[in-house]
């Protein structure tokens, strides 16, 4: 009764830093797909044949871009053919609309592309799986666009399993940011604790980019690779669970975004080597910014970005006069904005506004 999980691949044209390929196809997207070839084969070699994916297969809510589609659903079919079976529930950026629904899931194309072979299952609604001669009791919940909604939702689907008899045996899966798996998101009412008093056997958790061992048997499953700088320091990769129950994470041998702000020249050098490269200091001059851009890409950087802060920014702009910083005041917006559509997931607002303040303090010297 083993299995792979995985989540948040991102499936997308990703621009920055993307390189051209002789095959066409982007070539982080391609990163990307590598790794779930990667995690699949792992399974393979260990003659495990299930993988669940926890939400987000693809990046771009409501559209499917072919360039991406075609070579998504090509390395799904590697993966069927290697014997592997595949049951996934929609993450928030695989819909079109606020809530899950199957009409409105870009990921049940590939549901429907594999129909004659039956070995891809999407989860558009809560879902017991009952235990099979493969796998123990699995649950699915996909996602809710409200804690009240999706607590509802599990409590459901446990007392299904409650009434069989297995609901100590059963796994859930479900596409949520839990408490305390991004030190920089605010909590939102969905603790570890309170998903562990459901009583399954063990949670995991899609939507945050961090892989996280939350204790009890929850886990936040953590994106297959890092996407942006908001990745940064985030654990990324896949798990295995094995016979005896025991949850393996395995790092994603995909770059990394880093930060290499404030490392000495060494350090740099180690962290550059194959990952993406970002440093953020006090104005320098042309000459120092190329500098130091040509000591990173000569370390290995694929990828560099050198953003000097402007001489006045920290002083015009770090804290308005009434003591509020500026992070603040745009948390509190989002909060309080009755503009933002009611399927839109506020958290995520807050993280992209807050990473683009960031980056309008900065002036981007690129090469």
């Amino acid at each position: 009764m083993s299995y792979g999980v995985v989540s948040d691949l991102h499936c997308h044209k990703w621009t920055a830093f993307s390189v051209p390929s002789t095959d066409g196809v982007n070539s982080r997207l391609r990163i990307i797909l590598d790794n779930l070839l990667r995690a699949a084969r792992e399974l393979a070699a260990r003659s495990i044949g299930h993988m669940v994916i926890t939400g987000d297969i693809f990046h771009v809510r409501g559209s499917l871009d072919p360039e991406v589609l075609n070579p998504t659903q090509e390395v799904f079919r590697q993966i069927l053919d290697m014997g592997i079976s595949i049951h996934m529930i929609p993450g928030n950026h695989d819909l079109a609309g606020k809530e899950t629904t199957q009409l409105g899931s870009s990921i049940q194309t590939l549901a429907e592309t594999f129909s004659t072979e039956g070995t891809i299952l999407v989860f558009n609604e809560p879902m017991l799986f009952g235990a099979t001669g493969h796998l123990p009791p699995m649950a699915f919940v996909p996602w809710c666009s409200t804690v009240e909604r999706l607590l509802r939702q599990i409590e459901f689907i446990a007392g299904e399993a409650a009434k069989k008899g297995f609901l100590a045996e059963t796994d859930l899966f479900l596409h949520a940011g839990i408490d305390g798996v991004l030190t920089h998101m605010p909590d939102h009412g969905l603790s570890a604790a309170r998903l562990a008093q459901f009583g399954f056997r063990r949670v995991f958790a899609g939507h945050y980019h961090n892989h996280k061992d939350m204790g009890d048997g929850v886990f936040s499953v953590g994106a297959l690779t890092h996407q942006t700088w908001a990745d940064i320091g985030s654990r990324a990769g896949f798990l295995i669970v094995d016979k005896a129950g025991t949850v393996e994470y395995h790092d994603s041998d995909a770059p990394k975004f880093v930060d290499v702000s404030g490392l000495t020249e060494e350090e740099m050098a180690l962290a550059a080597d194959g990952n993406y490269v970002r440093f953020r200091g006090d104005a320098m001059k042309p000459e120092a910014v190329r500098e130091l851009r040509e000591f990173l890409e000569s370390s290995g950087a694929l990828g560099v970005s050198i953003q000097v802060a402007r001489e006045h920014a920290t002083a015009r702009t770090s804290k308005p006069a009434s003591g509020v910083t500026l992070e603040q005041s745009v948390s509190s917006f989002v909060d309080s904005t009755k503009d933002i559509p009611a399927h839109v997931d506020r958290a995520e607002v807050k993280r992209q506004a807050l990473e683009i303040l960031a980056n309008t303090r900065i002036v981007h010297e690129e090469a």
